[in-house]
């Protein structure tokens, strides 16, 4: 062979192999420091259900809310089992779903997906599945999230999220040992088909507990999978791999990382008292026992807590310091916007009238709709109280308001 003819075989083939390898390698973006704009937003009231002043509607504890394509509203009622299907003026079309074990039928339902031909799907957190409700309020069937209960183990959905043709989702699988008293519990962050079958596994993380002796250890908890987003037009998949750094993991719906977004940040420092709330609203009931919690919190509070995906495709980031906690009153929001390309857009700040983010709660929807659910706490509180809570709290939540549901738009 030619010497000059092989050397540029070779020098080409070095080429391709370079830029293969500049293709498989994602992209670093360091975001800035500080936001590059600000903006304050009050949202818009569209509609409102529940409250002193509505007879007419029944709420228990609403948990989710979803878009449906004819621009109905679907509230997901965790206490009374059921789907509530309100018209784009809030007036109720009518209620899918109950409580029960049947095919239709549900049992403390976790979220919402909108599946095709208005179908929709109720997440169910144990046993883990996707239960089917057709528009007629008539059994669609199931999908079974990580298998199904005769393959041993008990198995459970956390959050699932539709992302076009793909379901992705926390979920996982525990085992029980009688005799011990330990279970041993793996989480999972997936893509998977509409069918609920793996395509693609991001994360897995493996904890045991003694249900004897329940620690509260934040450090051993801490995942990958434990914060993330997905959606938007391209079908991206956000994870925050480290607890104590601002970093952002992009994925596309093949599991491979598109860019890592970093920014320069510190977390929230928590005092003593910080650190007790984190485990007085856990309660764990045993033979009639409540059984205390030994607490390992960190000093520090998470630097990333929430990530969702707008329809439009946008990132909006929740840090440490926008916990509805820690807000003033009247804000109910405030996120870092990120572009679909990893630009650092705005902080933006949403307000409504009389907000309260120690009793109240914002529902995320698109990033154009939103959902405030006034007194979402206390109604919890109450709920959680008629499973086995403290006689005395229960006494104290009888004078508790009503839940509220108010439909917002951004202007």
């Amino acid at each position: 062979m030619n010497h000059v003819y092989a050397g540029r075989l070779a020098l080409i083939f070095l080429l391709i192999m370079a830029a293969t390898v500049a293709l498989a390698e994602p992209a670093a973006v360091t975001l800035p420091a500080d936001p590059p704009a600000t903006r304050s937003v009050e949202l818009a009231e569209q509609w409102r259900l529940g409250g002193e002043d509505d007879e007419d509607i029944l709420l228990g504890v609403i948990t989710d809310a979803k878009l449906g394509s004819s621009g109905d509203v679907y509230l997901l009622d965790n206490q009374l089992s059921q789907v509530l299907v309100i018209s784009p003026e809030g007036e109720l079309v009518t209620t899918l779903g109950r409580e029960g074990e049947g095919p239709g039928e549900m049992s403390q339902p976790q979220g919402l997906l909108m599946l095709d031909d208005d179908k929709v799907g109720v997440i169910q957190g144990f046993p883990g599945k996707v239960i089917v409700i057709n528009p007629d309020d008539t059994p669609g069937g199931e999908i079974h999230i990580g298998g199904k209960p005769e393959d041993g183990g008990f198995n459970f959905v956390r959050e699932l999220t539709r992302c076009g043709d793909h379901l992705v989702g926390r979920r996982g699988r525990a085992t029980f040992d009688m005799e011990s008293g330990k279970s041993v519990a793996t989480g999972t962050l997936a893509i998977m088909d509409l069918e609920g079958t793996d395509e693609v596994v991001i994360v897995e993380h493996t904890q045991e507990s003694d249900m004897m002796k329940r620690v509260f250890d934040e450090k051993a908890e801490f995942s990958e999978l434990k914060t993330w987003g997905a959606g938007g037009p391209e079908g991206i998949l956000y994870t925050s791999p480290l607890r104590d750094e601002y970093v952002i993991n992009a994925r596309g719906l093949d599991g491979e990382i598109i860019r890592i977004m970093s920014r320069e940040f510190k977390p929230r420092h928590r005092d003593a008292e910080d650190k007790k709330e984190l485990t007085d609203g856990m309660v764990i009931i045993m033979n009639g026992e409540r059984l205390e919690i030994e607490s390992k919190a960190l000093d520090n509070d998470p630097a990333i807590e929430g990530l969702s995906v707008a329809d439009d495709g946008r990132l909006f980031v929740r840090t440490c310091y926008d916990d509805e906690d820690l807000l003033d009153v009247g804000t109910a929001g405030r996120y870092d916007i990120i572009s679909s390309s990893g630009e650092f857009v705005e902080q933006l700040t949403l307000t409504v009238p009389g907000f309260d983010g120690k009793r109240d709660q914002l529902v995320f929807m698109d990033g154009v709709n939103f959902m405030v659910i006034r007194n979402f706490d206390q109604a919890q509180q109450a709920m959680m109280a008629g499973f086995g809570g403290d006689e005395e709290e229960e006494d104290d939540l009888g004078d508790a308001e009503p839940l509220e549901v108010v439909y917002y738009r951004m202007p």
